[in-house]
This record gives structure tokens, C-alpha cells and sequence, in this order.
């Protein structure tokens, strides 16, 4: 049996920050290398317990301060969350979303990481066929994000940015993705500005905002 970092601290899902950072404390306070030592004399010759407490006082306290770190953070939080959850019951598209929303988070993120152990987890028993996309004639013209046909420049299109890539299509076919995901990425979950009728010499720049390339 699995146990999350929640059974861990003995907390909902649902507890506040608050709760995590006082039930985190209690837990660094009693996590001490005097007991840990008495523990292991129980099991061990004391020599050999003063020198193996060390080892598990350092790794132990890592740990506790890691969770700490995860859950008080709420990008981080959502996406461990979004891990338990398919971990037991999700379906292969929302397998396939959330790692790739842990592999955002891995990539953006300077503090906390997701293990390779929690990506690798996130595999579908069953295999599943991606459906292809509509066959067309090759063509020069931009292709729509969503329905992936053609579409003009010269025509109403719309534009949706977010921090990891840029949605562009019908109108009504991207419009239609936005409420679907409430206007926030499924991957990055930052909110999706719209654009319309955006220059093909203006290119988007996450932290320079719009940005002429000459």
C-alpha cells in the first residue's frame, strides 16, 4: 500500500496551510536524533545506533522539510494532487496530462522537483491508440490548434498564449478549447490570454511580453 504525504501528516486533502505547516513543525520538533538513536538501540548495539541515527536524522528531516516545501506551495500542491488522483483512478487522457504537467512543473520550477519515479508511474495499463488527425492535402496555409484544418490570416482567427505554447485557430474552435479548460492551460495552468488578428511579425515572449523581431 501506497501511503501519500497526507497519511504521512495525518491530514485531509482538504487541510489548510495552516494545518500542513503546524502539523510539519510538531513533526521536525519530535524528529530528533536522541530518539531516533533509543529507537534503534532497541534493534541494534548502541555503537552501532549512534552511528546509523545520523544517516537517518539528516534523510528524515530532508524529507519532512521537502513535504513541507510541496504542499505549502499551491502550483506544486496541485500538481501532486492531480498525481494521487490518476495514480488510482484516471483515465489514459488525463494520465497523459498530468505528466505532462509535472514535466512543466520539473522544468520551471527552481526550488521543488518531481521525482522520476512519480513521471514513470504515470504509464496506462492499456495501450491507447492516439486518434489521428483528419486527413488533408499538404497545404502552405495555418493549420487551426483544435480542428486541424486550414484556415486563413486573412479570415477572423484567434490567439491564446500562455507560459508554454501558443494556440491559434478558427474563432469559434479556440474559443470553444477556452471554456472547456476555463480559460486557464491544461498544462501550465496559466491563464490564457486572447488575441485576435495577432501580426505573423509579432511573436510572443513570456518575459518580454510582446516583442518585435526585426
Amino acid at each position: 500500500m501506497n501511503y501519500s504525504s497526507y497519511d504521512l501528516l495525518k491530514i485531509s486533502k482538504q487541510a489548510s496551510p495552516i494545518e500542513i505547516l503546524n502539523k510539519c513543525k510538531q513533526y521536525c520538533e519530535e524528529w530528533t536524533l536522541t530518539s531516533i538513536q533509543q529507537k534503534l538501540c532497541l534493534q541494534m548495539p548502541s555503537e552501532e545506533a549512534a552511528v546509523c541515527a545520523i544517516d537517518i536524522y539528516e534523510n528524515g528531516k530532508t524529507y519532512l522539510t521537502s513535504i513541507a516545501t510541496m504542499l505549502l506551495d499551491p502550483s506544486a500542491r496541485q500538481c501532486y494532487d492531480a498525481w494521487l488522483d490518476v495514480s488510482t483512478n484516471g483515465k489514459p487522457e488525463l494520465v497523459a496530462l498530468t505528466k505532462a504537467r509535472l514535466q512543466w512543473f520539473n522544468s520551471t520550477s527552481k526550488n521543488i522537483r518531481f521525482s522520476d519515479f512519480m513521471l514513470d508511474s504515470l504509464v496506462n495499463t492499456q495501450t491507447v491508440q492516439p486518434k489521428p488527425p483528419p486527413s488533408r492535402k499538404l497545404s502552405s496555409k495555418p493549420v487551426c490548434r483544435q480542428c486541424q484544418c486550414d484556415f486563413e490570416f486573412d479570415e477572423p482567427y484567434l490567439v491564446l498564449h500562455c507560459d508554454c505554447t501558443t494556440r491559434v485557430g478558427h474563432v469559434d474552435c479556440i474559443e470553444k478549447f477556452s471554456s472547456r479548460v476555463n480559460e486557464k492551460c491544461p498544462v501550465c495552468r496559466q491563464k490564457l490570454l486572447k488575441r485576435r488578428q495577432v501580426s505573423k511579425y509579432l511573436f510572443w515572449n513570456v518575459k518580454e511580453k510582446f516583442k518585435f523581431i526585426a
